[in-house]
């Protein structure tokens, strides 16, 4: 313990700790000092408030850290197989990653909620306040561990891990601004924890009349924050564990098979949008009838949709060694054997559980620009999928280690590059061609939308899946001469 380091660790986070609660104690002596705390109730959940920020840095952001790096550097070094070689199981081995990794790190958050609890106590707070957060807290570290091992067994540099986590938390900001109806706010619990806070108001109202607090609504059925928190942590963590295991197991087969990714891409669409279904009731504003405060909001959950299925269509997509032996055992000669394992197939299946579960936003309306609202964001959402499995493989096939980089300029210039030309050039109309345009647009102001022009545009996107089409079965015909 020692020689890890640990015990600095434990040091630096109990002088973290007294110093906050030394604050409390100075706070409570002597309240002239702090003009602006109220009461020691409001003194105690500030300092309360400060010493679970440090813990989740801590313990989540710095466990996942801790976590994938190890994982990445040991095989680097050839560790992690000859651990694989041992007698222990596969599941064995992914606990001793899960929890001896981030020792440290849960050595330090022991210290930081013991002090948490005191604080609670000294701020006269309902201990319901420090168990809730806890609890939150400590599901949302095992959660992330597990993402943590499946990131540590798939990239291969160790900066890489702490990018991800970075990605993952610049893209949560924005769900700020809509704490109630984003899903990102409970499975990362940021809306639980602050409800909690609200909980323990004195003002006798168990939820007072604010965005962060009362209860959310899954098609109008209302749901304890933290517990919607745990249920999606936990569906999702049994699919994470499954796959560390598999990864562990055999490192060659895919992360995910089909049936879970569409497994994973349907709970977490479906409850993302049973939490906004609330607002309209399953009718859309068209025409002069508008989004009052939730303008973005539908815009937002297509773009989110879109990134959801980057991730599974990446994770559960076809393992390209696999194929290749596959085709030289079986002597497969025609793509007719390929395609069910193609990412293709499962670009369709996803689109169709999106299409099914984008209609609950639609059907109870009864206007002809809703269904016309309907079926652009469903194309979107279909030639977009196409399109990144298509693309994916085209490169993974003609590129082979280089492939992401390809992968990602094309998705720059087909995504990103129309909106830069449509400032430089002062002109909405090339922002109007990129992949995300249709979709988005239609959704988020369908009052001031020509959405003729918008169907036209999907249209011309499936020109670019016939396109990539082409490529790609040349690349898979190439393939299949060379292996014959």
């Amino acid at each position: 313990m020692h020689r890890g380091g640990v015990l600095a660790a434990i040091l630096i986070a109990a002088l973290v700790g007294l110093s906050l609660l030394a604050g409390l104690i100075a706070d409570l002596a002597d309240p002239l000092n702090f003009p602006n705390i109220r009461s020691p109730q409001e003194a105690g959940k500030i300092f309360y408030g400060w010493t679970i920020g440090v813990e989740i840095l801590v313990l989540v952001i710095g466990g996942f850290s801790r976590i994938s790096s190890v994982l990445v550097n040991e095989r680097k070094a050839g560790l992690w197989d000859s651990n694989r070689l041992t007698p222990l199981k596969p599941s064995q081995l992914v606990v001793g990653y899960w929890f001896g990794s981030p020792l440290r790190e849960f050595y330090m958050a022991a210290i930081l909620a013991g002090t948490g609890f005191f604080i609670v106590l000294l701020g006269k707070l309902p201990m319901t306040l420090w168990l809730g957060t806890q609890i939150l807290i400590f599901s949302t570290a095992l959660f992330f561990g597990l993402l943590a091992v499946i990131v540590g067994l798939v990239l291969q540099k160790p900066q890489a891990g702490i990018a991800f986590i970075a990605l993952l938390f610049f893209l949560q900001m924005p769900s700020f601004t809509l704490p109630k109806f984003l899903l990102t706010n409970f499975l990362l619990p940021v809306y639980g924890i602050a409800n909690l806070f609200h909980v323990s108001d004195d003002s006798g109202n168990s939820y007072s009349v604010n965005s962060w607090s009362g209860l959310p609504e899954i098609f109008n059925l209302p749901v304890y924050p933290i517990l919607l928190s745990l249920i999606l942590q936990t569906l999702i963590g049994i699919f994470l564990w499954r796959a560390a295991i598999r990864k562990t197991a055999n490192p060659f087969r895919p992360s995910l098979f089909r049936w879970e990714a569409v497994a994973i891409f349907g709970i977490l669409l479906f409850t993302q949008h049973g939490l906004i279904w609330n607002l309209w009731h399953g009718q859309i504003p068209t025409g002069n009838h508008r989004y009052d405060n939730y303008e973005p909001l539908m815009a937002i959950v297509h773009c989110g949709t879109i990134f959801l299925a980057i991730i599974i269509l990446a994770a559960a997509g076809l393992q390209l060694e696999i194929v290749r032996l596959k085709i030289l055992r079986l002597k497969i000669k025609n793509l007719g054997a390929i395609f069910p394992e193609s990412s293709v197939a499962l670009a369709f299946v996803l689109a169709a559980v999106a299409g099914a579960i984008l209609l609950t936003q639609f059907i109870h309306s009864t206007d002809s620009d809703s269904w016309k609202i309907y079926f652009i964001a469903l194309g979107n959402l279909l030639t977009f999928f196409l399109i990144f499995s298509l693309l994916l493989e085209f490169c993974r096939l003609r590129h082979k280690r280089r492939a992401l980089g390809f992968v990602a300029l094309w998705l720059f210039i087909l995504c990103i590059l129309p909106f830069i030309l449509a400032a430089v050039f002062t002109n909405a109309t090339f922002a109007r061609l990129s992949l995300l345009a249709p979709g988005v647009v239609a959704l988020a102001n369908p009052a001031d939308e020509n959405l003729n022009n918008l169907l036209g545009i999907v249209a011309a996107h499936f020109g670019i899946v016939i396109l990539l089409f082409l490529g790609w079965r040349r690349q898979w015909k190439q393939l299949l001469a060379r292996a014959v």
